[in-house]
């Protein structure tokens, strides 16, 4: 989110009103007793809290935001609601003042807010149990590791019956085949339609939850070790699956390691240096040579020797080699390995500690996004828009549907259909309440979203279309109501909408304008220049010669009382930039060098370094003196749009009158 992090909604946007807080000449009215009011304005029930302008604020809203600024449960005091009353009602007035200049028109603050809103809006279209469940089944899964090897028989996702009767008898007749003792990576070898099958045999290697699709992750957490699947389809075919291990999760390790490096097509040569290098360092340690020593003189790997060899805590699936991270999690803790080589060079391993998996509540937030941004999400979306179906009583017009499948062609299951909106009725294809989707509304639908399937069938694609239409109408039909149904997104939506209204006319106000008001900052500096003074400061010169003797004459010159411009005036007759002389004035605790020469005075020699000729003349303390707008820039501009909030702030109460109904504020506090 961009500008809510600075804005935290309507509550936090009330912090950035602090100067509220001050006291401030404004014109407010409070009413000690205020019955006939409260009878003509409000019911008993939402007393009104107090108005500005032509606007009323009610218990009701007040009470709801004051108590999420509480840090306690408890009946706040007086001291609290009063304060919050003053940012309150400066926030209402800014927020009125936004509106009167219809900031809320702008393109800028609909698209913002809109994108908020989709943001929040993705809670209320899922289901909450779904989501608990799969993150439980997700966690539980992630306990485990599963080493698995696959066969893949490719099939359209909407392959036609025939198509997908063939893919589905091919992986058949190989699982048949396995089982009759043919070898499985024979088999993927030779049968296998995943390209990687041709290097890896149809291995895939260790996995946990999360790390392959959602039905292939199902299929492999429910095939027990040694076993195979039975044919199970994804949107990529049908897949025959062998799970071959299954392990605990191994948690994470963090060790230190020392390397010598050979490189895949090293010379034996190499391997024979690295090899006795590495035996080397593992001589020393037996030895009892500190590992921090070891590490400094023999390791080769440059990401962990500056770290004096430890590396980053990492797990099972981190990009190390299989047998590197097989080494780091069979040590015991403060264990150190023998050498041991892997492909790219020779190795020992000292393991420094070991953690397990994290609890589900550590991981639960992790869990929950991966999980929005897994086909597993769309579980959760289903049963919501299966909910919002059944609630408003959605229905179907089957003859309409079947009648535009009908003019559906070729171009269709090539994924190049287009439509003629001639041709097309406005009959309807489904409805919600009082809603109704015609043919068009379908034919823009399938338009865009219509994919290549050379072999697909018209019917089933068109079936799964209309699924995906309907349940995505149905959610469309949900968020649009999630106002009037849900006090709580109403109330949220209000805030984002206040917040972003209430930044970007502070930023107009107050904060750009202090930034480009140059005129403006430059009159508030110089009236208030005594605020912004240096204190104490030591004045120093520092001489910089060309040479020894250049330098030698400078300082003797310097010493009898000549000034800077007599001492560059004959020093520089003959060469010019002889002598370069440059001033400093420097407040106590700025330099340690400078700090040295605040109890001395005139010329101080600075000892010859690295060809450099220098000596400096200490004037002396110079007094507290105004900081120019230059060098007060930063707290003054501060300041400046301080006093830009507090005048803007007593234009908004001129405007917008204040009346406080004080009944109502005492019951808010103890």
């Amino acid at each position: 989110m961009k500008r809510i992090n600075i804005l935290f909604l309507v509550v936090s946007v009330l912090s950035l009103n602090a100067n509220a807080q001050t006291k401030k000449p404004v014109k407010k009215t409070t009413l000690q007793t205020s019955s006939e009011v409260v009878t003509a304005s409000v019911s008993k029930a939402n007393p009104w809290v107090f108005s500005f302008g032509k606007d009323t604020v009610y218990k009701t809203e007040f009470e709801r935001l004051l108590s999420k600024n509480k840090n306690t449960k408890e009946t706040p005091d007086e001291k609290s609601v009063r304060e919050y009353l003053d940012l309150y009602e400066n926030f209402k007035m800014k927020v009125s003042e936004a509106k009167l200049k219809k900031l809320d028109t702008a393109s800028t603050f609909i698209n913002e807010l809109s994108g908020y809103r989709s943001q929040l809006a993705k809670p209320y279209l899922t289901d909450k149990k779904v989501t608990e469940n799969l993150i439980k089944e997700a966690y539980e899964r992630m306990k485990w590791e599963i080493n698995a090897s696959h066969i893949l028989i490719n099939c359209a996702e909407n392959a036609n019956p025939k198509d997908s009767l063939a893919a589905y008898t091919k992986i058949m007749d190989l699982r048949k085949r396995y089982l009759k003792g043919e070898r499985f990576d024979s088999l993927a070898l030779k049968y296998s339609e995943d390209p990687s099958a041709i290097k890896n045999l149809g291995l895939l290697g260790w996995f946990t939850s999360f790390h392959m699709i959602y039905p292939f992750e199902n299929q492999a957490y429910n095939t027990p070790k040694g076993e195979i699947s039975m044919p199970f389809r994804t949107r990529f075919g049908y897949h025959l699956l062998k799970v071959n291990d299954k392990r605990a999760a191994r948690g994470e390790v963090q060790v230190v390691h020392i390397m010598q490096r050979t490189g895949t097509n090293a010379s034996e040569e190499t391997m024979n240096d690295a090899k006795s290098k590495i035996d080397s360092a593992y001589d020393q340690l037996m030895k009892g040579i500190a590992i921090e020593t070891v590490v400094e003189h023999f390791s080769q790997d440059d990401g962990s020797k500056a770290n004096k060899g430890v590396v980053n805590w990492f797990g099972s699936f981190s990009n190390f080699p299989d047998d590197f991270k097989d080494m780091c999690f069979s040590l015991n803790k403060g264990e150190i390995s023998k050498p041991f080589k892997t492909q790219y060079g020779y190795h020992i391993i000292k393991l420094v500690d070991k953690k397990p998996l994290q609890e589900q509540k550590e991981l639960e937030e992790s869990i929950k996004t991966k999980i929005s941004r897994d086909s597993r999400a769309e579980s959760s979306k289903l049963v919501v828009a299966q909910r919002i179906k059944k609630e408003n009583n959605y229905k179907e017009y089957p003859a309409n549907i079947k009648e535009f499948i009908s003019t559906l062609d070729s171009s269709f299951t090539k994924g190049s259909w287009s439509y003629d909106e001639s041709t097309l009725t406005d009959k309807p294809v489904m409805s919600f309440n009082n809603k109704s989707y015609t043919v068009k509304n379908l034919a823009k639908f399938v338009q865009v979203n219509q994919e290549s399937q050379p072999n697909g069938s018209i019917p089933v694609i068109m079936n799964g279309l209309m699924k995906k239409f309907s349940d995505e109408k149905a959610l469309e039909y949900e968020e649009s109501m999630l106002e009037i149904k849900y006090e709580d997104f109403r109330n949220l939506m209000q805030e984002y909408h206040d917040g972003i209204l209430l930044f970007d006319l502070t930023d107009k106000m107050v904060w750009s304008k202090a930034v480009t008001d140059t005129a403006g900052l430059e009159k508030f500096h110089e009236a208030n220049k005594s605020k912004y003074l240096w204190k104490d400061r030591l004045k120093v010169y520092t001489y910089s010669c060309l040479n020894e003797k250049a330098k030698a004459e400078a300082m003797k010159m310097a010493s009898a009382g000549k000034s800077i411009d007599e001492i560059k005036t004959k020093l520089n007759k003959k060469i010019v930039g002889t002598i370069v002389v440059s001033d400093q004035k420097t407040e106590k605790g700025e330099s340690p060098a400078i700090d040295k020469l605040w109890d001395k005075k005139g010329v101080i020699d600075v000892p010859n370094e690295n060809g450099a000729f220098k000596f400096q003349f200490v004037e002396g303390v110079v007094a507290p003196e105004p900081k120019t707008l230059k060098e007060a820039r930063g707290i003054a501009t501060s300041d400046y749009q301080n006093y830009l909030e507090k005048e803007w702030i007593k234009s908004l109460h001129d405007k917008y009158p204040v009346i406080v109904n004080e009944e109502t504020v005492k019951s808010l506090f103890k």
